[in-house]
């Protein structure tokens, strides 16, 4: 059975690729990985007929969303299975709202992965049962996973300065902060936290710690 593997760190998509040898020794259907790539879209570039099933990052440095790359990937004739840290329950859902088959955690044996590989290459869809058991977290407060940098600027302009102030603070240009601003409501709306104006920023900075608050806020 042939699996690609989306992943943008390539110790992963390398130790990917060495576990695959092990597991063909072990398994009477192995897992061959003939396909690897940082992004869908490199992947896709590479050619249609690589594999029958992909392992998806569910957080690419591109910033691409994991729902747009499910739907990217399926429509391209491959089955997906999610290959994550599983600490975002919004990425999650929108990857499986988008048509993934799957969860697997990155903690979890590798010889687990490649079992569900095989078990969404013969057209099995993988219990939702499965995913809440394997991932523990508050769902009523999920972490947005916003970087550094995205961090750093959402202080800046939660706190009060303009886009141009930040740009000038951070030394990047202005259209780069917008682009950021940008980037981190999506990532809250992701994790269920809408933040669309700038008093939302300003609470959801303060609920995630970049800021002090002004009178205590309440998670939501």
């Amino acid at each position: 059975m042939r699996a690609g593997i989306i992943d943008d760190h390539e110790a992963v998509r390398i130790g990917f690729a060495a576990s695959a040898g092990r597991d063909a020794r072990l398994n009477a259907t192995p897992v061959t990985v003939t396909g690897g790539a940082p992004t869908v879209t490199a992947f896709l570039g590479a050619g249609r007929d690589i594999c029958d099933v992909v392992a998806l990052d569910m957080s690419l440095a591109d910033g691409s969303r994991p729902g747009e790359n499910v739907v990217r990937l399926t429509t391209a004739g491959y089955r997906v299975l999610i290959f994550t840290l599983g600490d975002n329950v919004g990425f999650l859902q929108d990857a499986l709202a988008n048509g993934a088959m799957g969860v697997s955690l990155k903690s979890e044996p590798v010889a687990e992965t490649f079992s569900k590989l095989r078990r969404i290459a013969a057209g099995e869809t993988i219990a939702s049962q499965e995913l809440a058991a394997a991932i523990e977290v508050d769902s009523d407060f999920v972490e947005a996973n916003l970087s550094d940098r995205e961090r750093e600027c959402l202080g800046l302009y939660a706190d009060g300065l303009g886009q141009y102030q930040v740009a000038r603070r951070m030394n990047i240009a202005e259209s780069t902060v917008k682009k950021n601003i940008d980037r981190i409501r999506e990532k809250y709306e992701a994790a269920g936290r809408p933040a669309s104006t700038k008093i939302d920023l300003y609470r959801r900075a303060v609920e995630d710690g970049i800021l002090p608050p002004l009178l205590p806020l309440r998670k939501k």
